[in-house]
């Protein structure tokens, strides 16, 4: 029977992180229910085992803290002795671009977007399946089309190609926007947080000529420098992860779209009889007529096999 540990409650945790009471870097001790054994776990692999966070979110949470990160720094900034620091820290790099000033890369409506992506390859995936389905059926009914009718499954192929195209499109729209942010991501000047990251409290104090009490200044703020570098970097691989993860996805898309063209292309190679005009009454009254309604073979009479073959859409 699989253990059962004691988490961390998650707003807690977050708070620990933000503050600089828990490093990111280091483990995170655990206890299981009965209190009779511990263990020790990185701080992704805690977040994941909250029974709500998986695969599929943590992208959103992690960029969740990554924005209070810069939410918490950019208020940091206000407090004069911080920003003594920080414009110190600045001279003596000798760089003309003022690094602190940071702007979250995500849009607004960037995971509401993102969201659907596995909607849109779902349908997209079982609109071919099912298309799929159908031309097998159809390898094995023998069918009968008046003249100048066309072939039974032709409007399935063009609305099948077209919600392939469409999620397509979609999904390479969002790859390029996750490019842009993995870029932005990437070309942060990360070496003056780096060197926040190891200055204590004392020497904020002393750089602003402070006494010891003051109390402006977070006690842990070389941690919380220290924890925003290394969350930079685990939402920067996760990122990357994604991208390369909705890249499988176009590809295989693409796949299905190319296979769902080939199919239309070859469907006249499917052996069919086209009735002629003047027997068109006679064949109607002409026993039962073998048809496909939603997905299943069944046997009507009277009616022509093209009025009975439903569409799945």
């Amino acid at each position: 029977m699989e253990e059962e540990w004691l988490l961390i409650n998650f707003q807690e945790l977050v708070k620990s992180i933000l503050n600089g009471e828990r490093c990111i870097q280091e483990p995170i001790e655990i206890a299981n229910k009965r209190r009779d054994t511990s263990s020790k776990v990185s701080f992704l692999n805690h977040l994941l085992s909250y029974h709500n966070i998986n695969k599929d979110n943590i992208l959103e949470i992690i960029a969740s803290i990554h924005k209070r990160f810069l939410d918490l720094i950019n208020s940091l900034k206000k407090n004069e002795i911080i920003q003594v620091m920080m414009d110190r820290i600045n001279s003596e790099w000798y760089d003309p671009d003022y690094i602190f000033q940071i702007d979250n890369p995500f849009p607004d409506d960037f995971f509401e977007i993102n969201n659907q992506n596995s909607d849109y390859y779902n349908r997209s995936c079982k609109v071919c399946q099912e298309i799929e389905r159908l031309m097998k059926i159809e390898n094995n009914i023998p069918l009968r089309l008046s003249k100048g009718e066309s072939h039974p499954l032709e409007k399935h192929f063009h609305s099948g190609i077209d919600i392939c195209t469409e999620a397509i499109h979609y999904l390479d729209e969002n790859c390029k926007v996750i490019q842009s942010i993995i870029d932005t991501l990437k070309n942060m000047n990360m070496t003056q947080m780096i060197d926040l990251s190891i200055k204590h409290k004392s020497l904020y104090l002393k750089l602003s000529e402070k006494n010891d009490d003051e109390n402006s200044v977070p006690e842990n703020i070389h941690r919380i420098f220290s924890n925003y570098i290394h969350l930079h970097n685990l939402l920067l691989k996760q990122m990357i992860q994604y991208y390369h993860y909705l890249l499988h996805l176009l590809d295989e898309l693409k796949e299905r779209c190319y296979a769902l063209n080939t199919m239309k292309q070859n469907v006249t190679s499917i052996a069919y009889f086209e009735d002629e005009e003047g027997d068109e009454e006679e064949e109607e009254d002409e026993g039962d007529t073998l048809t496909v309604v939603d997905g299943e073979v069944q046997k009507e009479g009277g009616n022509n096999v093209l009025d009975k073959l439903s569409s799945f859409f």
